[in-house]
């Protein structure tokens, strides 16, 4: 799970201290820029403002990204438990996602107190370690895939749909081809999948079941093929749920290598493009498109309805 970190530069060694110590207990981390800390006030006011305004998206595209935020509220100014004008920003960002908000000291006493209670934030009394314990006392959401696109975007998904829950790999077969071309034979690699992953998985009570199956369709005959995203969702002993999104036109030049060069897209970005993820979105949608964006809208599509 990805936890981004977020306070003010005065605690700069601090705040890497503590993201040093999420790592070591397996939790993926981001921090602020740390250029941050650098004065712009001798900067014109338009620069200056221009400089501010990158840190600040920045570090909102991190969040976007994260299971969670860890607010770093230490004394500054003589107030305990400070929490200035930029945290705070990113504190309703987080908010208004779904995600939770730790936050390492009780609530300053300040004009903003009843906002920051009103965000439900959860306060750990000064021990980052309890962020651990509390993910590990969550419900268990059992993913038939290990892929992380997958696995981050479940875990949002389901908690902008209300549903706080920890995801845990559980790789099944979809016995399809890796890169499905059509909505039928996508969907069968879904239900394949799921239905492994809850005959395999019963025993250990999971709370949830979760499958996302990728592939392409060819939607109408003057385009090329969309992508298209299968998802099912299911409560234990309770009701199964799925969704068919289309999304994406990919260009020809990318879907005639596949599967004639490459099983599939991603494996294709992986080796013409150096992609560490399995996401060829960005690469044609000038990076305001990723794939775990859009399997991420296609689950909470589908969590809704639980």
């Amino acid at each position: 799970m990805k936890i981004t970190i977020c306070g003010s530069m005065h605690h700069k060694n601090a705040m890497l201290a503590a993201s040093e110590k999420l790592v070591l207990l397996g939790y993926e981390t981001e921090t602020p820029d740390m250029s941050e800390r650098e004065d712009y006030t001798a900067l014109p006011s338009q620069e200056r403002a221009a400089t501010k305004e990158g840190l600040i998206r920045a570090h909102l595209n991190k969040i976007t990204t994260s299971d969670a935020i860890l607010v770093f509220n230490e004394e500054k100014k003589g107030i305990a438990g400070y929490v200035g004008g930029n945290t705070l920003m990113e504190m309703a960002f987080a908010y208004s996602q779904g995600i939770e908000i730790f936050m390492l000291n009780p609530t300053p006493d300040l004009g903003y107190k009843d906002e920051i209670d009103g965000m439900l934030p959860i306060v750990l009394e000064g021990d980052v370690a309890a962020i651990d314990a509390y993910f590990k006392s969550l419900p268990k959401t059992f993913v038939s895939s290990k892929s992380p696109v997958k696995l981050a975007a479940i875990s949002r998904a389901m908690r902008r749909a209300g549903i706080r829950t920890t995801v845990v790999a559980k790789p099944t077969q979809s016995n399809v081809a890796e890169q499905p071309m059509s909505i039928d034979e996508t969907y069968e690699g879904a239900i394949n999948r799921h239905d492994a992953l809850v005959a395999a998985s019963v025993k250990d009570m999971p709370a949830y079941f979760a499958t996302v199956e990728s592939g392409n369709h060819r939607a109408h005959k003057d385009h090329n093929t969309f992508g298209t995203t299968v998802v099912i969702l299911e409560k234990a002993g309770g009701v199964r749920k799925a969704g068919i999104n289309l999304d994406v036109e990919f260009p020809k030049e990318m879907t005639d290598k596949v599967p004639s060069q490459y099983p599939d897209l991603g494996v294709l970005v992986q080796q013409e493009y150096g992609s560490i993820l399995k996401d060829p979105f960005p690469y044609f949608t000038g990076g305001k498109i990723t794939r775990q964006k859009l399997v991420e809208d296609a689950v909470y599509n589908v969590a809704v309805q639980l």
